[in-house]
């Protein structure tokens, strides 16, 4: 199973370098297949290791939620997948940053309570991540729902070296992604603001 969860571990930093690529001033096709050429040297061992496995090394392996965002981010438009919704995305935002914000500083031992422990198959841990899996369909943001679902299944199959759900969810690039996300979106309204008043 360990060689498993390395070949799954490596192929979700893989997924993350070619990504990046599709941010490159090229053609479609022409920047497809870079990132396709990235993904694939990523795995190529280089005296001994793949240079995805140093990344694996620097940053761990990244959550089902971080693969599924980069995903959508380098195959959507191959794919036709419709670009996320602001509100989804936004709402996927608070999510995260919420969830990283209760669950980091007490598992550092912030307080008494330790809600990283939850991860190892809490009922109620579960159960209100299917409520809000629900909720998020029941809200048309199926994206949101796809990632809690996925995660579950995930966790449940043993996907990853981790045994906590937590780290099927979460990762610390996702959790600074969604709050400087969210900062960032604050920041603006605050000078849109600003820029209003002054110009009354």
């Amino acid at each position: 199973m360990s060689g498993f969860t390395d070949l799954t571990g490596l192929a979700g930093l893989a997924v993350a370098a070619a990504s990046a690529c599709m941010a490159a001033p090229l053609s479609g096709r022409k920047r497809a297949a870079l990132a396709a050429l990235v993904a694939i040297l990523a795995l190529v061992p280089l005296g001994g290791l793949p240079p995805a496995a140093y990344l694996r090394g620097a940053t761990g392996d990244l959550s089902v939620t971080s693969v599924l965002l980069l995903l959508r981010s380098a195959l959507g438009r191959q794919l036709g997948w419709s670009p996320t919704e602001a509100r989804e995305r936004l709402a996927l935002q608070i999510l995260i940053a919420g969830a990283a914000v209760a669950l980091y500083p007490l598992a550092l031992g912030a307080g008494p309570f330790d809600p990283y422990r939850l991860g190892f198959g809490s009922p109620w841990m579960i159960g209100a991540l299917s409520l809000v899996a629900l909720a998020a369909w029941g809200a048309r943001m199926l994206f949101v729902s796809l990632c809690i679902a996925l995660a579950l299944l995930a966790w449940a199959l043993g996907w990853y070296e981790s045994g906590n759900l937590w780290d099927y969810l979460l990762d610390p690039l996702l959790s600074m992604w969604a709050a400087g996300a969210l900062a960032l979106r604050g920041a603006r309204r605050l000078l849109s603001s600003v820029a209003g008043a002054s110009r009354e």
